[in-house]
C-alpha cells in the first residue's frame, strides 16, 4: 500500500490507513448523502480510489457501480498543464481501486467511462454521487445532463466553489484553464442553477464546508454541496 500515492484516505480495515490527499471521513456530515441506501442501485461518478463507491456500498446499497478514466491523457486537460503535470494519481488510480476492493471484499464494479459517455446502457440508479469532477471539465453542464438520465432518484454533486462580491445568489462563474486545471470556479447558486436545467425537479443545499487536503495548492478551499431529486 506504501509504495502507492492515494488520492483518498481510506481505511482498509486491520489498522492500514492509506494516506490520501483527501481525508472525507471527518467531512461526511457536510455530504448529502443519504445515511440508508438498503436496496438501492448506485452509480459513483468519477471514482478515483472509490472513498464514495465503498461508503455507499458500507451504507447498504444493493450494487454500486463506479465509472472513471483509465488513460490520464483523455481527462480535460488544460493545453498549459498537460505535458508538465505530474499524472501519478491519474496513472495508478485502477490499481489503487482494485487493492481497496480486495482489501474490503467488496462487490463495488469499476467500469471505464467517461461522464460525457454516460448512458441509460448502464441502466438506471436510485443514487448517484459525483464529487469535485465539475471543476475539471471543460463541459460540466452536459455531464450534469448525463448523470440526471441516469437517475431514477436523487444526485448529490459537490464540488469547488468561490464567493463572488456581486452576490451569493447569482448563477456565476469564472474561467481558467490556463493556469490551474480548474476549468470552471462556480458559485454556490450557479450550481444549483446547473442542476435545474439539466432537469433536477427539485434541488436541496447543503451548508458550504471547507475541505482541508493534506498539501498546499488549487485543491483547498471551499465545497458546495447540492442534492437534486427526480
Amino acid at each position: 500500500m506504501k509504495r502507492y500515492a492515494w488520492y483518498h484516505t481510506l481505511d482498509l480495515g486491520q489498522g492500514v490507513v492509506t494516506q490520501g490527499v483527501f481525508d472525507h471521513r471527518p467531512a461526511l456530515g457536510h455530504y448529502l448523502v443519504p445515511t440508508d441506501l438498503s436496496g438501492m442501485r448506485c452509480l459513483d461518478v468519477g471514482t478515483m480510489d472509490g472513498f464514495w463507491a465503498f461508503e455507499m456500498e458500507r451504507r447498504g446499497a444493493a450494487e454500486v457501480l463506479a465509472i472513471d478514466i483509465e488513460d490520464p491523457e483523455a481527462l480535460d486537460w488544460p493545453r498549459s498543464l498537460r505535458e508538465k503535470t505530474v499524472k501519478t494519481l491519474d496513472i495508478e488510480k485502477g490499481e489503487r481501486f482494485e487493492l481497496a476492493r480486495e482489501a474490503l471484499g467488496s462487490s463495488v464494479k469499476r467500469i471505464l467511462r467517461p461522464v460525457y459517455e454516460l448512458d441509460i446502457d448502464l441502466g438506471e440508479f436510485d443514487f448517484v454521487f459525483c464529487g469535485d469532477l465539475l471543476a475539471h471539465l471543460k463541459d460540466p453542464i452536459t455531464a450534469v445532463e448525463n448523470i440526471r438520465n441516469v437517475c431514477r432518484g436523487s444526485a448529490t454533486i459537490c464540488d469547488p466553489i468561490v464567493r463572488f462580491r456581486l452576490g451569493r445568489r447569482r448563477a456565476l462563474a469564472s474561467f481558467d484553464g490556463i493556469d490551474n486545471f480548474q476549468w470552471w470556479a462556480l458559485s454556490e447558486h450557479a450550481l444549483v442553477r446547473m442542476m435545474e436545467a439539466a432537469g433536477f425537479t427539485r434541488v436541496e443545499r447543503g451548508k458550504p464546508f471547507e475541505l482541508p487536503t493534506a498539501s498546499r495548492g488549487s485543491w483547498r478551499g471551499l465545497r458546495g454541496i447540492v442534492r437534486g431529486y427526480v
